[in-house]
């Protein structure tokens, strides 16, 4: 979230000391981020330590908190999991509705600001495939999301696209959405509907789940200044088809006989890559754009408290999504590659 929520240094500082035994020097606000439900900030205690707060004013997933520290518990390293509580809990209530979720400060950069050499091309490919490979256990995996091949947000989507036929805006920002999702008005449509045949196709499948991040790209990756990788924000963990994750991450060009780019060789070296099923990784993609869509749409037009900063990003990033290269194109190449497959 872009703004500062509702909430005081005061209650946070007091809720670090009650649930942490923390004592906070300084907390600093971080306008990071595209969760509305969300707000970050970097606190640095007195004995010299630094933390990343992530607070929350809906209910924190469990798996979330417990899927990086079991993998952090079985040797990843590279993951950064949630800090326990005095009590062992994995979070704790600020008051005023919100909840903390504390980590460690890794500093850095993201994975996107100058990318990654080959070398880390090839490690990011086998973090990730130590997370597919990870051994879930049940009374975990009991508690996960299971992949039901039904987009995501595909009713938030339709509601708004049902809202925006008949609706006029006042707001500027919203009226500006308002314009551009009426002029792709029927691009919008069929693509809500291939997702849902997609969707239906891919539950013919039988594919293997593993355990995924679901959210895997370089934005969610921190390079440390002696150039170390983290995989951060696991807030939409899932057992799903490895292509779930490989989506952000591999081009599918083996499906269309052309031979992938350097860094995507890199990872695939790393990652021991199997070749992907162009139904699912094409529904992915198509399920990536209704979330997408759906979420930037709901920012500027139900924006729940947010703030004129917030709103106009979410105007940006939804005119973006249509971009020649951004994840619209990706879901209609993918898209050619899975009507080949079934051809």
């Amino acid at each position: 979230m872009l703004e500062r929520p509702d909430l005081s240094n005061e209650a946070i500082a007091r809720g670090l000391r009650d649930a942490y035994g923390i004592s906070a020097q300084q907390i600093t606000f971080l306008p990071i981020g595209y969760d509305s439900t969300a707000s970050v900030f970097r606190v640095d205690g007195t004995d010299g330590r630094s933390f990343f707060l992530k607070t929350k004013s809906v209910p924190v997933s469990p798996p979330a908190l417990l899927v990086p520290h079991f993998l952090r518990e079985i040797g990843l390293g590279q993951i950064v999991a949630p800090l326990s509580t005095r009590t062992g809990h994995l979070s704790a209530p600020l008051g005023d509705g919100f909840n903390a979720i504390l980590y460690p400060f890794v500093p850095g950069r993201m994975g996107a600001d100058g990318g990654l050499s080959p070398a880390q091309w090839m490690e990011f490919g086998q973090i990730v495939r130590r997370v597919h490979t990870a051994p879930v256990p049940p009374n975990l995996a009991s508690q996960m999301r299971t992949e039901p091949f039904v987009p995501l947000k595909r009713e938030l989507a339709w509601a708004l696209h049902q809202e925006i036929a008949i609706a006029s805006y006042t707001d500027p920002i919203q009226r500006a959405l308002a314009d551009c999702w009426r002029a792709r008005g029927a691009q919008i449509e069929k693509i809500l509907r291939r997702a849902e045949a997609l969707g239906r196709m891919a539950q013919t499948r039988q594919p293997e789940f593993v355990l995924c991040h679901a959210d895997i790209h370089i934005f969610n990756v921190l390079v440390t200044p002696d150039e170390q990788l983290y995989i951060i924000d696991w807030d939409e963990t899932i057992l799903a088809p490895k292509e779930r994750d490989l989506m952000f991450l591999l081009a599918g060009a083996q499906a269309d006989g052309a031979e992938p780019d350097p860094t995507e060789a890199a990872f695939r070296q790393g990652y021991g890559c199997a070749p992907l099923d162009p139904v699912l990784l094409a529904f992915y993609r198509y399920e990536w754009v209704v979330q997408e869509i759906a979420e930037f749409g709901k920012q500027v037009l139900w924006p729940d408290g947010s703030g004129e900063a917030t709103r106009l990003d979410g105007l940006h990033q939804f005119r973006a999504l249509f971009d020649p290269g951004d994840v619209v194109e990706r879901a209609y190449r993918s898209d050619i590659s899975s009507q080949k497959e079934n051809s």
